[in-house]
């Protein structure tokens, strides 16, 4: 069987990054087709330097990293440009448009959907306004590009039922996973609340800088983004901005937290699984993905408003009530990268 993998974009390193890893692995031979790579950002250095990238149109733009959002109208062109003839099986792996691709009708196409895309669907995102116009012509072709999939899978419940309520189809959830450790950590009580989280506007991340400080507890922000200035400027007291770390760095700052606080709506997101598989609590907002990887009471707990004062009792719940370490263990023992491997090479064998 000829398979190729395909991506929305290679420049950052997240959740869907580690998959696509993991999902060429299981196929080492598939080359993978995204729109654009990234091989400054050391981590994309590292896990696909040596794989067979196959890039769009837009890698020749000259700076096209200065220009990556104002670009997003030649992203469904640039995926349909990509020749799939060879193929008898294509896996696209998006939130965003890889499963825009064009195959021959004996082709078969598997999308791993995460999310339909968030910016057209979810949320206004300003780092879009200029595009805003454009977004009534994306939402229709993006409807219209969800029939070019003839299966589906879906990253989480919650994406399985947006997917159901955006293009109308039924998909069969496999879960992401979490990485084995690199570093045999032991956990220790470090006293401060945790965030791991691109800095974007939706990530909330500011509402977990205000209750920290209200509560005058340390706060260590892993990740970066376009927030970031912002976030700085309102930022007062025991805040330490982390930055982009390594594996080994990350599972020290897991091993030490008192919490890991993740204040915005997530598709499914790894960090609270991640967290719990180090025993560690989650104090989440009670939406989205969260229902699905938080325990409410056990393994931490849901806050009901994105508000700072509805934070800051979840906040104070940890506190007053604690919580059970061995249920934070069980539930991340649910998602091991051995069962989605298994899940995910039984289901294309299936389909193919």
């Amino acid at each position: 069987m000829h398979l190729s993998l395909v991506h929305d974009d290679l420049v950052q390193w997240g959740g869907a990054e580690k998959v696509l890893k993991t999902l060429s692995d299981i196929f080492p031979e598939a080359p993978i087709y995204t729109s654009v790579v990234d091989f400054a950002n050391p981590m994309i250095k590292h896990n696909f330097a040596h794989k067979q990238i196959v890039t769009s149109f837009l890698q020749k733009i000259p700076s096209w990293k200065t220009f990556y959002r104002a670009l997003l109208p030649l992203y469904p062109l640039a995926f349909e440009q990509f020749d799939f003839s060879e193929y008898d099986l294509v896996i696209s792996q998006t939130t965003r448009f890889a499963k825009s691709i064009i195959t021959k009708p004996d082709t078969k196409h598997i999308c791993y959907c995460h999310t339909p895309p968030r910016f057209l669907w979810s949320y206004q995102n300003d780092q879009y306004l200029l595009l805003k116009p454009y977004f009534h012509y994306l939402k229709r072709y993006d409807k219209i590009t969800a029939s070019r999939v003839d299966y589906w899978l879906a990253g989480s419940k919650n994406a399985q039922q947006r997917i159901k309520d955006i293009y109308g189809v039924d998909s069969q959830v496999i879960y992401p996973f979490v990485e084995e450790r690199l570093t045999d950590v032991s956990n220790f009580a470090g006293g401060y609340l945790l965030v791991i989280s691109r800095l974007n506007r939706y990530k909330r991340v500011d509402l977990v800088i205000k209750a920290a400080q209200q509560l005058k507890l340390p706060l260590k922000i892993v990740g970066q983004g376009p927030e970031e200035g912002h976030l700085h400027s309102i930022a007062k007291g025991d805040i330490e901005f982390v930055g982009v770390v390594s594996q080994q760095l990350l599972e020290r700052l897991v091993a030490g937290c008192k919490a890991l606080v993740v204040a915005g709506v997530e598709d499914f997101g790894l960090t609270p699984i991640e967290a719990e598989s180090f025993g560690k609590p989650v104090i989440a907002f009670g939406q989205g993905g969260a229902l699905e990887s938080v325990i409410d009471g056990q393994t931490g707990y849901l806050f009901d408003k994105q508000i700072v004062a509805s934070l800051v009792e979840a906040l104070l719940k940890l506190e007053e009530k604690g919580y059970n370490e061995k249920a934070c263990l069980q539930k991340a023992q649910q998602f091991s990268k051995n069962k989605f491997t298994s899940e995910f090479t039984s289901l294309v064998k299936s389909y193919a």
